[in-house]
């Protein structure tokens, strides 16, 4: 969700549900195979960084498959990216359980970056059609 401030700037609101880790993950592209560093999952989709460390070539409308803790690939299509990070939005989004499930298992608490605050997939607004 997008806001303007009092100052006429604008600004980022977190939305529900998103968890801010260091998580290495996989993601493949074609023939392109790399280890990224999950910052946050939402049900939606996900942010990852180290595109320009591990050599990823990423643009927005890609589509990728990435590989999470415990779970098959999954289908993600690339929906922004900043310097060394992006923003995935999966084919499908993953179900309540499972979210939680993958949590519970694999996060480890630590303070938010400001970097934390890059638009997620539920944040932004919805495509037309």
């Amino acid at each position: 969700m997008w806001a303007n401030s009092m100052v006429d700037k604008v600004v980022h609101v977190a939305g529900p549900n998103r968890v801010a880790w260091d998580l290495p993950i996989r993601y493949r592209q074609g023939s392109q195979r790399v280890t990224l560093l999950l910052h946050n999952l939402t049900p939606r989709g996900a942010r990852v960084e180290g595109l320009a460390e591990m050599g990823a070539d990423m643009h927005v409308g890609d589509m990728a498959m990435v590989q999470l803790p415990t779970l098959a690939p999954k289908a993600a299509r690339v929906i922004w990216t900043r310097g060394d990070a992006a923003g995935l939005e999966f084919e499908r989004p993953l179900h309540p359980d499972i979210f939680d499930a993958i949590v519970r298992r694999h996060a480890e608490p630590r303070y938010r970056t400001i970097a934390d605050l890059e638009p997620e997939p539920d944040d932004l607004p919805a495509r037309v059609a």
